[in-house]
Formats: structure tokens, sequence, C-alpha cells
């Protein structure tokens, strides 16, 4: 990944990357998921950087139309300048309305900006059997998980499923980028958490996926430490909720969880952990998503199997399994 964009154009920020061109792999792994093929006519795409993606795109429909949302009015200057050679795209800035287009009017989506929750917005504009593939975060996982989904045919929702193979990095969507509130560190010596499981469990990915979607409020970091003759390993884990509450977990033995303020964030991760291992500790590629204007459902296996309603980004509603077969 080459960073041209910090703090989205603005001075004096923590210098939060806000522009990016992903690497290769990653760009195509996005490109093979969307599978544009000559048949859709018109491709909306969130994220622009650079135009590079863009330029892809437009090589691929052959003549279709791609339109490119851009986070900033200096990203789309750039973008417009590298395209400048690409007639059918058109390039779009957040700053100046960012509107791609009206309901129904593209065949396919493409995202570079990781989201926890799928924005309604993006599925009305891809007509019915069209398809979109998005990166999906958490602030358990840290890098992201593609989804792909298919818009039914009724066009009130659309359904599809994670896929498996190596991690993609991809910004937030800037609405959903974590850490509102103010992360209190602790003033009081810490409590032994009583929450029961495993304390390797959050290093699975599935299992991040799958516990980040039902606690969306949760930050996890690694912490590396020096172990002998092992070079560098995570050892132990940190979850904070940008609140006044924080836990510390320590992977190997004893395992110990410690944690400060008002919630029990251990036995908050680990209960969401125990839906997983409940549900058979299902991988990546098992696991899926249903997207309605008001709801997001995680499922194993198919729709209609068991699943798992996720709760707004705010925390709430959701979080529990609605049913199993």
């Amino acid at each position: 990944m080459v960073v041209f964009d910090v703090d989205d154009g603005q001075e004096g920020g923590p210098g939060l990357v806000t522009g990016a061109l992903p690497s290769v792999p990653d760009a195509v792994a996005r490109l093979a998921a969307l599978a544009p093929a000559k048949a859709m006519t018109a491709v909306a795409e969130i994220g622009t950087d650079c135009g590079w993606t863009a330029a892809l795109l437009a090589h691929h429909l052959q003549g279709g139309r791609v339109v490119t949302l851009a986070d900033t009015d200096r990203l789309a200057d750039i973008a417009r300048q590298h395209l400048e050679h690409y007639p059918q795209v058109e390039v779009v800035s957040r700053a100046e309305g960012g509107v791609l287009g009206p309901v129904g009017s593209f065949g396919g989506l493409l995202s570079h900006r990781a989201v926890q929750r799928v924005p309604w917005q993006w599925v009305t504009l891809v007509r019915p059997g069209g398809q979109l593939c998005l990166p999906v975060r958490t602030g358990l996982s840290g890098s992201s998980t593609l989804l792909t989904l298919q818009v039914a045919r009724d066009g009130l929702s659309a359904s599809g499923r994670f896929l498996t193979g190596p991690a993609v990095q991809a910004l937030w969507l800037r609405e959903q980028r974590p850490g509102v509130g103010t992360r209190v560190e602790p003033q009081k010596s810490p409590r032994t958490s009583a929450a029961p499981g495993t304390t390797r469990a959050p290093l699975w990915p599935a299992a991040r996926l799958f516990s980040g979607l039902l606690q969306p409020d949760l930050q996890m970091e690694l912490v590396r430490g020096a172990a002998q003759l092992e070079g560098d390993v995570a050892d132990r884990l940190r979850i904070h909720d940008h609140q006044a509450s924080r836990a510390v977990i320590f992977l190997w033995d004893p395992g110990s969880i410690y944690e400060w303020g008002p919630r029990d964030l251990g036995t908050v991760l680990f209960n969401a952990l125990a839906q997983w291992h409940a549900a058979g500790e299902p991988k990546l590629g098992q696991l899926g998503m249903t997207v309605t204007k008001t709801e997001h459902t995680l499922w194993l296996g198919a729709p209609d199997g068991p699943s798992w309603q996720l709760p707004d980004l705010d925390g709430s509603s959701g979080g529990k399994e609605r049913h199993a077969r």
C-alpha cells in the first residue's frame, strides 16, 4: 500500500491515512471478486484514490461507464489528471455532493473503503441481480475480509458470502471510522476477569470477524513482546471501547485477563466468542451476510441457516442468534 494522503488533506492532524494506492494483489482480489463483465454497462467505485483501479475497471468493461467517488476535492483532482485519457470514467467528489447516480444505475459496485455495516444507499445504487464487492473490517480484526453481495430480484435485500484467502488492507469509510469518544486510561488497580474460554481464540481470523461484527464498539490491539528463540510474538491483547473501559488479555500461560472501568470487556468479548464456538468454529468461507434497509444479518452456511442479527454501530439491538437448523 502506497500512502499519498493523510488527515483528509488537513494540516495538523494525527497522521491518519486517508488516501492510499492498494497493493497489486489486493486490487486484483477486489476486481476478481466483483467479476466485472462486458455485460455490465456501468460500475460504481467507492474510494477513487489516484484513479488506478478506476482505469482497470474501465479496461475490463470495454466501453462501459465507471463513476468513482473520491473522498476529497484534492483526491478528485489528482484522479481526474490521471484519468484524462479515460473519458468513460467520471470522478465525483464527496465535498461536491458525491452523487454517484440514481437508484439502480449500476450493474456492480466496488468499494475500497472498509465498513462494518453496509450503507443501504450502496445497495440501492445496484440494480436487482447486480453485484457488490466490499471489504468488511471490525475493531477486532485489524485487516479486512472481502464480502460479495448480490441484490435480490425485488431490490429489498442483498446477500452473499465472505471470501477466503489472504486478508486485504483497506482504509475505513469515513463515516464508520472507529474512535468516536475519548479513550480513558485506567486510574485504579485492575480486577481479574472471570471470563471463560481460551485466550488464544481472539487471534483466529474468523473468530475476530465474527466477534467484531457482534460487538462493533470493541477495539483490539496486539502487543508484541520479545520471546527467547521465537523472535517477536503477540503475547497480549489490549481491548477498549474508546470510553471508560479496557482490558488486557495475556495469551499464553496462565492466560489471565485484567479489566478496568464499568464494563467487563473480557466477558463481552468471550461471550461473543462463545457463540462462534457453539456454531462449530466456522471458517470465513462458511459465513455470509444479508443486508436490508433496516437490518444486517450474519449467517452460517446459507441465508436460511443459523443466523445472528447484528447490532447497529451504536450497539443497539441485535447480536443474538435468531434461529438454527
